[in-house]
């Protein structure tokens, strides 16, 4: 070797860094563990320099140039190789990236789950982005990456992308578990486990790994999955609309229930206010006058019956008499001096009113009569008992003791035409005979 290669291995070997094809490496380890007093160790702004002897972590640098000396590094003393003069350091340098790793993806299948609401065993799929950071360098070292040569940064993503689906498994089943979310809701839940995530990853942090941020999570199902979702969701969607109108229905029947209670509750109220102030005496005195009125057109016409109107006019005049007769008439209120009109009218009964000549009771009228077929009934038979039956019409009347014979033929009031003995009406105008 000439002397322009040993000065050109010396300088080599007084500056130590991460070599520029090994910037994207988490985690890199210089080759060499040998290193001459006064070295020059640089350290990046993003990166810290751990320094490691017999598998122990002896100390740390971080961002700047440092010059390998006991003087201003103390822990480099337990690193000084003494067989060599002293003039010789030995141990294992890693230089770890601090800085935050963004845009890292990750995803695959979750595995099998089970939806508690659905009772229905499916396997969501997840996929999305990722930042991260070490920040705890000697955990991840000793406890993740371990004192191997290899400087390659996907061995160390990998396990960090593995641990990852982890917690979103872990993550996603504590949630369906308490009910945040449901299957049937997953492909709007990303951003929602996606932040848990962050908070509840304790696997990376037991290797000093930060999940600091999951960009974008996207959690879905296979077709046959989501299939089977849909359809019970479409299933669960009509059977909250058939209960949503059978509550319409059930409201309307209660509203049109109490709008005819409240129109039953008036009329009664009306009816009750009407029956209070209602007063019986003038009412009486009301039907009275208009049985007079119907009275009076009835004897004005004739009658439009045999004895119809005479009837009616009957009732009518006992209705006057009885409310004219009655107690305390006329009721009270009326004015002073205010007496009953004339009863019974004037002109009336018209000429010839009354019974027929000859008219009486019969035999034995008003006294007391034995029972059917009783024998022996008190004291000796009544005259006229038992009664006899009538005779046809137009048969002479038998003659009766002590009744007075009945001239033949009757004459009618009204029209003075003869009738036979016997007849109820005139057979002229049908005036009644009676």
């Amino acid at each position: 070797m000439g002397i322009l290669d040993f000065v050109k291995s010396g300088v080599g070997r007084m500056m130590i860094a991460r070599a520029d094809t090994h910037k994207d490496a988490i985690v890199y380890k210089h080759p060499d563990q040998t290193f001459p007093f006064w070295s020059q160790v640089t350290v990046d702004s993003d990166e810290v320099c751990l320094f490691f002897k017999d598998g122990k972590y002896i100390g740390a640098l971080g961002p700047g140039r440092h010059t390998l000396q006991t003087q201003n590094i103390p822990f480099l003393n337990t690193l000084v190789d003494k067989f060599t003069g002293g003039d010789v350091f030995i141990s294992e340098l890693f230089f770890v990236t601090t800085k935050p790793l963004f845009n890292q993806g990750f995803g695959g299948p979750i595995g099998s789950m089970r939806d508690p609401e659905l009772e229905l065993r499916v396997e969501p799929r997840a996929y999305g982005t990722y930042a991260f950071r070490v920040v705890e360098p000697v955990r991840f070292v000793l406890g993740f990456w371990g004192q191997k040569a290899s400087n390659d940064p996907n061995a160390a993503l990998a396990w960090v992308r593995d641990q990852l689906m982890m917690g979103v498994r872990t993550t996603l089943t504590r949630m369906i578990k308490q009910g945040e979310i449901t299957f049937m809701d997953l492909g709007t839940a990303g951003p929602n486990v996606g932040r848990a995530i962050v908070q509840e990853c304790p696997d990376l942090a037991n290797i000093g790994v930060q999940v600091m941020e999951i960009a974008k999570l996207i959690l879905n199902l296979s077709e046959e999955d989501q299939a089977r979702i849909d359809q019970f969701q479409d299933q669960i969607v009509q059977a909250k609309i058939d209960a949503r109108k059978a509550r319409i229905a059930v409201s309307q029947a209660e509203s049109q229930a109490q709008a005819k209670q409240y129109q039953l509750d008036q009329d009664y109220m009306n009816r009750a206010r009407y029956l209070q102030n209602l007063d019986m005496q003038r009412y009486q005195q009301y039907a009275g006058g208009e049985a007079m009125i119907g009275m009076g057109q009835g004897l004005q016409k004739g009658g439009e019956g045999p004895g119809q109107g005479l009837a009616g006019a009957g009732v009518a005049m006992g209705l006057g008499m009885g409310m004219a007769m009655a107690p305390g008439y006329p009721p009270p209120g009326y004015p002073p001096g205010y007496a009953a009109p004339p009863y019974p009218p004037q002109g009336y009964p018209p000429p010839g009113y009354g019974p027929p000549p000859g008219y009486g009771s019969p035999p034995g009228y008003g006294q007391p009569q034995p029972p059917s077929g009783a024998q022996g009934y008190g004291a000796a038979p009544m005259a006229g008992y038992p009664p006899q039956p009538a005779p046809p019409a137009g048969a002479p009347l038998a003659a009766q003791p002590g009744a007075v014979p009945a001239a033949r033929p009757l004459a009618c009031v009204r029209c003075g035409a003869g009738n036979p003995n016997g007849a109820k009406f005139c057979t002229e105008c049908g005036t009644s005979l009676a």
